[in-house]
């Protein structure tokens, strides 16, 4: 990630706990998805327990690129003070 944007020159890392707070966020978006999983897994089949910590194991290693990426994002946006440009 590059410390500022090329565009606006905005900090991508505008205070030393920027990656504390992410993490926080990160940590929201993963226990939704275990809760959806859990979920969608209760309602169409209700498996044996084995079946459920495979498919969240599993879902949660395909969707840590996706997390990584957008918990950084969101976190800039909501505490880091950028706002959609039109």
């Amino acid at each position: 990630m590059n410390a500022v944007c090329d565009n606006c020159k905005v900090s991508f890392e505008p205070e030393p706990g920027f990656y504390f707070g992410a993490l926080y966020v990160s940590y929201a978006f993963t226990v939704a998805l275990f809760f959806a999983v859990w979920v969608a897994l209760y309602v169409l089949f209700n498996p044996p327990d084995w079946v459920y910590v495979v498919s969240t194991l599993v879902s949660v290693l395909f969707f840590i690129p996706i997390s990584f990426r957008y918990s950084r994002i969101l976190f800039l946006y909501w505490f880091g003070g950028l706002t959609k440009k039109p």
